[in-house]
């Protein structure tokens, strides 16, 4: 019988991203109150130094906690945890839903209707800025996608920053408050999935999000709705395929 290669036994070690490192120490200073909503951050190069990493993993934390609400930055002030009320606040930190399978694909039927309605609006309202702004988000997620993660909060980024720009403070906070459920869905299909055949999907779906890019910037309205429908869709096929496929293991 033939020995089994040593080298088979060994595993893949993922080692913490410092962007995340940030993002948790940030979001367990909420959780401890010593970050109350209201308050002022301390600067980058304050965080950098006290921290002893990069300031680039320290900005991009900064931005993605802005993405999903939970800081707000006011030029020429500083970065403040946004001021949304401490249950709302929690709402987005944690996820204080205990919800059913029916539920949670209710809960992912409704923010694809809403997110359809909210890439209409940044082909109508945004300004260039912003749609630089967006083009900028998808190629970072992509980026990340592409070196090697394999969680889908990456792709959620995107996401959260069409609800951020679609000129709509309304759909805003109900797309970002989902969002917190939604994840913890997504977090349970990964574990099942397992991380090779999350990755390739989420590699596909960095095209689907380039061709909502596209579509914003020709300001055509429904063609961004139609694209975010077949990117909605295509998920939503791959999930329930996978899910028979392990069902009848």
């Amino acid at each position: 019988m033939a020995r089994k290669n040593i080298l088979d036994h060994f595993e893949k070690v993922e080692l913490p991203d410092p962007v995340d490192l940030v993002i948790q120490q940030i979001k367990d200073l909420i959780h401890a109150g010593v970050l109350n909503p209201g308050d002022r951050l301390p600067s980058e190069k304050s965080i950098e130094e006290k921290m002893q990493i990069p300031r680039g993993p320290i900005s991009k934390a900064l931005r993605r906690l802005e993405t999903y609400g939970i800081l707000k930055t006011i030029p020429q002030s500083g970065t403040y945890v946004a001021s949304i009320g401490v249950d709302a606040l929690e709402g987005l930190l944690t996820n204080v839903l205990k919800l059913e399978d029916r539920e949670l694909e209710a809960l992912d039927d409704t923010r694809y209707v809403l997110e359809i309605y909210a890439a209409e609006l940044v082909s109508e309202r945004s300004t260039d800025q912003q749609i630089n702004e967006l083009a900028e988000v998808q190629q970072e997620v992509a980026e990340k996608i592409e070196a090697g993660a394999s969680r889908f909060d990456e792709d959620m980024v995107f996401h959260l920053k069409i609800a951020d720009i679609c000129g709509n403070p309304i759909l805003k906070s109900i797309i970002t408050m989902l969002v917190s459920d939604v994840l913890q869905f997504f977090k349970e299909f990964e574990q099942k999935a397992g991380s090779t055949i999350v990755r390739r999907r989420l590699i596909e779906a960095t095209d689907e999000h380039r061709q909502i890019v596209a579509a914003v910037k020709e300001r055509d309205p429904h063609k961004a709705a139609e694209a975010m429908r077949r990117h909605f869709q295509i998920s939503k096929e791959f999930r329930s395929s996978v899910i028979r496929e392990l069902n009848r293991q």
